[in-house]
């Protein structure tokens, strides 16, 4: 084997200023004494040698066991060799590998390895031609001053306080050039927090010291004049109220500047979901009234659209919904949802008010209604119901309602035909931590009710029916392709038995949303002829193993359980009616395409061998 002995020592420890990482800007001086990098001989290389040569060609490191060090200067290798044109003699290969090993100098560099070298070595004879690295990392330089220093006109009436905690900075820590360059974005911020939006950082000194391996920073800041929030300027908005716009702010007009507060403000505009793009910033100086002013550019969505679902199961047949929907019904972002669902068990139609930040910035007004004919094995006729009330935002997680239902039906069942008319007072708690809105993999979320009624039929009635629902996603991997999911429900009524409720106040289990493999409403007490009679109480309870495949491909497996009770609390000690089941997905933009069989395994008579679902989101 033919070892040209072509070596080149690349040496930081420079006499003279140099750019910190790729051209940060930063003036870095030694204060020890030159040392002098030398390069090895270089051999000629023949002409013959010269001729042109395969492409390929590989690099390897050694002189060092810090695997990440390595790893990065791979993934640097990676991404300059990623457009390279094949290489014509080895002179040309040379050059190229000497300028990769610059940029190899500076990656180091910026993770403060100020004193490391990089020898290589070129054999030729190997196919394809190799390159040894050897990498001599040397001590980690460290942070052993930062400091800030004001200047300017407003510079001795600037009281602003930092800590260096504060901007990532760390005495004694790795001296990382990313590090010192992103202090500077969190200097400002903290600056712009403290009522000082216009300062700028004029020079930044950077210090290396190769006799104790340590970096020293000197920010030179102007910190500009104190500023107060100005006037709101609002651009680009068509239908959406500019008024309802400035509403979102959360300062006074004079009061102190809070940078903050214009990312809050955007990330606020961006929620309501009317916006394609919010643009928040502050004017560059000061108006004649010494108020800095505030600019909010938008770019409105489409607040209408369109839509349709259908499902099909062996139990409950076709059925499927069509709904249209205004986001911004008269430009404080009102939404009105119109929806027509038809089903071989139900065909009604409903319409649905929300008017966000009614009389508190966290509460919105709730106005819903819903009318149609219900055909069921348990009851059939007319169902309408009525709600008005409020909605508040508690926090990020937990959201409570509370209004008035009025409910009128004529349902026909086990009893006969009769007449309600009953009001009350409904009352919701939600609680939601999930990662995913439509197909959940990590959190949880827990819905409470509880419903007063009182109204008429053949006699006055009154009872109170409460529920309680969670769920839960537990991420098996990283990746969130193998997911745990747990669902329980329990559900009780109190105050009337179960033949003097209305039939569909009463609690029924099975089907698709309820436990797979059982047909609708076929679980718990039964008339002779099968028929659904409902109940006063509820258990549920559901487990499902979720596996994502490929991207659009997944599969489930689940087991399931449950029962009604005629009592106002459920009896434990009467086993529940289990069953279990397989199901496909297929994951869209708009969440995964489900088809589920569920088999009973507690059969009766009345039940089939199995049941199959087919529907948009998951069961839970």
């Amino acid at each position: 084997m033919h070892l040209i002995p072509h070596r080149l020592r690349y040496l930081v420890n420079l006499p003279y200023s140099f750019a910190l990482l790729l051209g940060l800007g930063l003036s870095i001086h030694t204060d020890l004494a030159a040392q002098e990098g030398k390069a090895k001989d270089v051999k000629i290389i023949p002409a013959e040698a010269q001729a042109a040569k395969p492409a390929a060609y590989g690099i390897r490191f050694s002189g060092t066991e810090n695997d990440q060090m390595l790893a990065l200067l791979q993934d640097t290798l990676t991404q300059l060799r990623s457009s390279e044109r094949p290489y014509k003699t080895l002179a040309g290969l040379e050059r190229r590998v000497q300028s990769h090993l610059e940029v190899l100098q500076k990656t180091l560099r910026a993770e403060g390895y100020y004193g490391a070298t990089l020898d290589y070595s070129l054999l030729d004879e190997t196919s394809p031609v190799e390159i040894e690295v050897e990498l001599d990392l040397g001590p980690r330089y460290s942070v052993k001053r930062y400091r800030i220093e004001y200047t300017g006109p407003a510079a001795s009436e600037a009281k602003p306080s930092t800590d260096l905690a504060d901007l990532g900075i760390l005495l004694g820590a790795p001296a990382r050039a990313r590090d010192v360059v992103a202090a500077d974005g969190l200097l400002l911020q903290s600056l712009g927090d403290q009522g000082y939006p216009l300062a700028e950082i004029v020079e930044r000194e950077v210090v290396v010291d190769h006799a104790d391996h340590s970096m020293s920073v000197t920010l030179h800041v102007a910190p500009g004049s104190p500023a107060r929030f100005g006037p709101l300027e609002v651009t680009g908005s068509r239908s959406v109220d500019p008024e309802y716009i400035r509403s979102f702010t959360q300062w006074e007009e004079e009061e102190t500047f809070v940078l903050s507060k214009l990312l809050t403000l955007r990330d606020r505009l961006l929620a309501t979901g009317l916006f394609e793009t919010v643009e928040v910033a502050a004017a560059d100086k000061l108006n004649e009234r010494d108020l800095l002013p505030v600019m909010v550019d938008v770019s409105e969505r489409k607040h209408r659209s369109i839509g349709l679902e259908m499902h099909w199961s062996t139990d409950t047949g076709l059925g499927g919904e069509v709904f249209w929907e205004h986001r911004n019904l008269s430009g404080r972002q009102e939404q009105l949802a119109l929806t027509v669902r038809l089903e071989e068990i139900k065909q009604e139609f409903s319409a649905a008010f929300r008017k966000p930040r009614f009389l508190l910035e966290s509460q919105s007004l709730l106005a819903d209604g819903t009318g149609g004919n219900q055909d069921t094995d348990a009851y059939r006729g007319p169902l309408v119901e009525f709600f008005t009330g409020l909605e508040r935002q508690l926090s990020d997680r937990w959201t409570v309602s509370g209004g008035v239902p009025l409910e009128f039906s004529n349902l026909e069942d086990t009893q006969g035909t009769r007449d309600y008319q009953l009001v009350g007072i409904a009352l919701r708690a939600d609680y939601d931590s999930t990662d995913d809105a439509l197909d959940p993999g990590r959190g949880s979320r827990l819905r409470l009710e509880l419903v007063p009624l009182v109204g008429q039929s053949d006699e006055t009635v009154g009872f109170v029916q409460g529920t309680a629902v969670g769920t839960a996603y537990l991420s098996l991997n990283d990746d969130r392709r193998l997911i745990l999911a747990g669902r329980a429900k329990l559900g009780s009524v109190v105050g009337e038995n179960s033949p003097d409720l209305p039939a569909y106040r009463r609690f029924y289990a099975g089907g698709g949303a309820s436990i797979r493999g059982y047909r609708f409403q076929s679980v718990g007490p039964l008339a002779a002829d099968g028929v659904p009679l409902g109940g006063r109480s509820l258990v549920e309870l559901g487990a499902e193993l979720r596996v994502k495949i490929t991207q659009t491909l997944g599969g489930v497996v689940f087991l399931e359980g449950g029962n009604v009770y005629d009592e106002p609390a459920p009896e434990l000690s009467r086993s529940l009616r289990w069953s279990a089941g397989f199901g496909l997905r297929y994951f869209t933009a708009v969440g995964p395409l489900r088809l589920d069989f569920g088999f009973p395994l507690d059969r009766r008579p009345i039940d089939d061998l199995f049941q199959f679902y087919i529907s948009v989101g998951q069961a839970f």
